[in-house]
């Protein structure tokens, strides 16, 4: 895969291949969250919303 490049997410330079941010907006050179951690975040925000909804409706009912 040599010649591909990507955008950074932020402002859009080019960047390497699987690169999501570019050098002046990750001046630490941080590393980009796996997609395990982004499904993760999602599955706990649902987790989350069913449990309020479901003392919500303990506290009414």
């Amino acid at each position: 895969m040599t010649g591909l490049y990507d955008r950074c997410v932020r402002c859009g330079v080019r960047v390497p291949w699987g690169r999501s941010v570019c050098r002046q907006c990750n001046p630490a050179d941080l590393p980009s969250p796996s997609p395990t951690q982004y499904h993760a975040t999602v599955f706990l925000s649902v987790l989350l919303t069913l449990v309020v909804v479901a003392v919500v409706l303990l506290i009414r009912g």
